[in-house]
């Protein structure tokens, strides 16, 4: 299973949310604030978060796939 790097907060939840994606390696420097808000989205939905050799590694338990019908936006998938 590959590794996607993201290099924004913006760009890691977009592949999140994508369902494209089931490991995305948070490839910037993060802040706590940014950190543990991504860790409780992502928690709710089952993910594990890992230290990678150098960046965190979010890992999605399940696949999500986009109905569609309705396009995904931020307030109904991980905001």
């Amino acid at each position: 299973m590959s590794v996607v790097q993201a290099k924004s907060l913006n760009e890691a939840e977009e592949l999140l949310n994508s369902g494209m994606v089931k490991k995305v390696e948070l490839a910037f420097n993060i802040n706590s604030d940014e950190f543990f808000k991504l860790a409780l989205e992502c928690g709710d939905r089952g993910a594990k978060i890992t230290k990678g050799k150098k960046f965190f590694v979010i890992t999605l338990k399940k696949w999500v796939i986009p109905s569609n019908e309705i396009s995904a936006s931020k307030s109904n998938v991980l905001m």
